[in-house]
């Protein structure tokens, strides 16, 4: 007698032989949610693009708020780690700072607050709460470099925290057609914004 194969959950995908089929959900996920903000997504056009069932995605996923949450945690650890791994790195902070802006300004997508305020009604206050805390940790990764940079004397002491936002918001001009064009290259800008930076961080002598 031929013995019973094991029937699997209702909706659980078959196992993929490239990527495992929540991190391929993450990943699609995460670029539709940064591309369209979170209204324009649905857990329908997430699970096409991805190639496989609805039912696929919600056998991980089971609400768009889920996902997105857990699309946004994953994105801000990737910026995190990616971030870390450049700044704790050789080299002058001028120039670790420009890495990380040109990397950070050619991934254009909507704006955070933007996507937040436009997701915020769905989600729960748990789900902002953890969303606002990974979002905090790279601000305290960057508050600590120039903190340190500050006690170095490499720039002038000010309120690194308040660097660490202000950093970050000067990236933000990515967004703006009229900024990023034909004329002004990603490299360009962020070589901009970071000098426009570091003449108010020199140490006066």
């Amino acid at each position: 007698m031929k013995e019973e194969q094991p029937r699997r959950r209702p909706g659980r995908p078959k196992r993929s032989e490239t990527m495992q089929p929540n991190l391929l959900i993450l990943r699609t996920a995460a670029m539709l949610f940064m591309e369209h903000g979170f209204e324009k997504v649905s857990l329908e056009g997430v699970a096409k693009a991805c190639r496989i069932t609805k039912a696929s995605v919600y056998y991980y996923f089971d609400n768009k708020a889920k996902l997105f949450t857990e699309c946004l945690l994953f994105v801000l650890k990737i910026a995190y780690d990616q971030t870390a791994l450049i700044m704790r790195g050789p080299g002058m902070l001028k120039e670790r700072l420009l890495i990380v802006a040109e990397r950070h300004m050619n991934n254009a997508h909507v704006e955070f607050e933007t996507m937040m305020r436009e997701a915020a009604p769905g989600l729960s206050e748990e789900q902002i709460k953890q969303i606002r805390d990974g979002e905090a940790q790279l601000h305290i990764l960057l508050s600590e470099i120039f903190a340190q940079a500050m006690e170095e004397g490499v720039i002038t002491k000010s309120d690194p925290l308040l660097l660490s936002h202000t950093f970050t918001a000067m990236m933000t001009v990515r967004n703006h057609k009229q900024l990023l064009n034909d004329q002004k290259s990603v490299k360009q800008a962020s070589a901009e914004i970071v000098q426009l930076l570091w003449n108010g961080l020199q140490p006066r002598s």
